[in-house]
């Protein structure tokens, strides 16, 4: 009987003493398998991350940039006006950008504003704030050169892709002749920001700018760099040929692809899309002639001036004796007249030629002349029972009206020598398929980026779940349920020890016997056991 009390299960709470042992944590990682012990790392070092990167965000987020890409010299005068108002700062960028506290930024700003920091670089006129009455006439010419070059510094500063600047002005003394008067100078040095580039029309608005701030400069007195000395401003008359021989290319492509495009577009409507191509060489004459002209029309004279004299004149006279009293009044005798009279008339008219005075300007880029190729497609002829297509050459009626309705379109002028050629052919076309495969991929790539980035983020997340938290949770479960084991596993586990241990069965009276030695060594198990027993009752 006692035997079968001994054997009987039992209820589930705490085996036996010696079974259950309250163990150290440490001592049970120590005892985990090598697998289970790196997942433990693992979680422990990603949480570590984690919130080290949680605490220095929430550190550094209380600052903000006060300024970015300062100099050396306009960071140290930061520096030295910010311990000087004990503000602290952080220095970023190889100490060209300086961070403060975020409630003190826009106060900081505007002090640093009323103290002439930064000054980017230079000194401007804020150098005539103090003035000293010991100062030359020399010193405040220096003084006008450098605050005039600070200021242009600050300025060409301020475009986009320009990061330093430094500005050399020649100011040579004015002299009494003009011809003794030397031209004003001026050199500029640019620094630009990594991966940015000045255009040509920005590097002429800086050399003008330069100019119209320094009385008498001219703009081909300035010149302009980059900081690995590449001059950016060039007023040489081969680089402007050059231009202007771009420029003109640009203007002969561009008037060739326009009417390429018009008449492309008349053939599509009428042959259909692909069906033909359209190819125009123009010759443009790019000369500037003036012309003056003269004509006189000699056919209608106009009266310029007439002159118009008359003479008359009559035969010889005889008179008295002479002496004083045939000159007295009333005793003069009278005289007579003997001999034919005569008349004379002349006039004199002078007539001017009518003039007419002309000036034409020819305009530059007129076309002398085109030569026009089109090419056009063959007929497709469908096959009859499921045979292949077939291509036919068009027709001479229809290669000529299509010549004529281009002509038309492009205002071909034959007495100008204008050309036009036009050719039916079949086309060959690439496979559709081809076309697709080749062109799509790289934009379904953009449009799928940010599924793509989402699924990224969830395989990430399963990838954690599986290798590193679930492990350790199957792992503190099993050691769970390996020290918190109930009193009938442990019977079940004594008992299949019992059996591998057992020796052949003894009779009942040593079994009894075997049993009191053990209860007689160690009380304490029988003593559980029977207070069990009793508390069930």
């Amino acid at each position: 009987m006692a035997d079968e009390r001994m054997t009987s299960p039992l209820t589930r709470e705490t085996a036996v003493e010696g079974t259950i042992q309250r163990k150290n944590i440490l001592q049970l990682i120590i005892e985990w398998p090598l697998s289970r012990q790196l997942a433990l790392a693992g979680v422990a070092l990603l949480s570590i991350a984690l919130f080290s990167v949680i605490i220095i965000q929430s550190q550094t987020a209380a600052q903000q940039l006060l300024y970015a890409n300062l100099n050396e010299s306009d960071a140290g005068s930061v520096i030295n006006w910010l311990k000087g108002k004990k503000i602290p700062y952080q220095l970023k960028n190889d100490g060209k950008n300086i961070w403060v506290p975020a409630d003190k930024l826009y106060e900081t700003r505007l002090e640093l504003a009323a103290s002439g920091l930064p000054s980017g670089g230079g000194v401007g006129f804020e150098i005539f704030d103090k003035q000293s009455f010991a100062l030359t006439d020399f010193v405040q010419k220096v003084n006008y050169t450098r605050a005039l070059q600070g200021e242009l510094s600050r300025t060409i500063s301020s475009l986009g892709p320009v990061e330093a600047t430094r500005v050399h002005l020649a100011l040579p003394e004015k002299r009494l002749f003009e011809n003794q008067q030397k031209a004003a100078t001026a050199s500029v040095i640019v620094t630009l920001k990594p991966g940015r580039t000045l255009d040509k029309d920005q590097v002429q608005g800086i050399v003008h700018l330069v100019a119209g701030s320094v009385t008498g400069m001219s703009p081909e007195n300035v010149k302009v760099i980059d900081a690995s000395g590449k001059e950016l401003s060039s007023t040489q008359k081969g680089d402007s040929d050059q231009s202007l021989s771009l420029d003109m290319l640009a203007f002969q492509q561009e008037v060739e692809q326009r009417m390429e495009a018009r008449a492309l577009n008349l053939l599509d409507k009428t042959l259909g899309a692909d069906k033909s191509m359209v190819r125009v060489s123009a010759t443009i004459d790019f000369a500037k002639v003036e012309k003056t002209q003269e004509l006189f029309d000699a056919d209608d004279p106009v009266i310029r001036s007439e002159q118009q004299q008359q003479e008359v004149s009559s035969g010889q006279s005889s008179g008295g004796v002479p002496g004083v009293q045939s000159n007295l009044q009333g005793n003069a005798p009278e005289q007579s007249r003997t001999g034919p009279s005569s008349s004379k008339n002349s006039r004199t008219t002078n007539y001017e030629i009518s003039k007419t005075t002309s000036r034409t300007i020819n305009p530059v880029g007129s076309i002398t002349k085109l030569s026009v190729s089109v090419l056009v497609a063959d007929k497709v002829i469908p096959g009859k029972d499921k045979e292949p297509a077939s291509t036919q050459p068009r027709t001479e009626e229809e290669l000529k009206s299509l010549e004529n309705m281009v002509a038309s379109a492009l205002g071909l002028v034959k007495a100008r020598g204008d050309s036009l050629n036009i050719v039916s052919m079949p086309f060959t076309e690439p496979p559709r398929d081809t076309v697709t495969d080749e062109g799509t991929p790289a934009n379904r790539l953009y449009e799928y980026l940010p599924l793509l980035k989402y699924g990224l983020i969830g395989l990430g997340g399963l990838l954690l779940y599986f290798v590193l938290i679930r492990p350790v949770i199957k792992t503190m479960k099993g050691e769970v349920t390996q020290h918190n084991k109930t009193v009938a596993d442990m019977e079940r586990e004594h008992a299949a020890v019992a059996m591998e241990d057992a020796e052949p069965e003894l009779p009942p009276d040593e079994m009894i016997l075997n049993m009191r030695k053990d209860i007689a060594r160690n009380q304490f198990p029988t003593a559980y056991i029977i207070k069990s027993w009793i508390q069930e009752g």
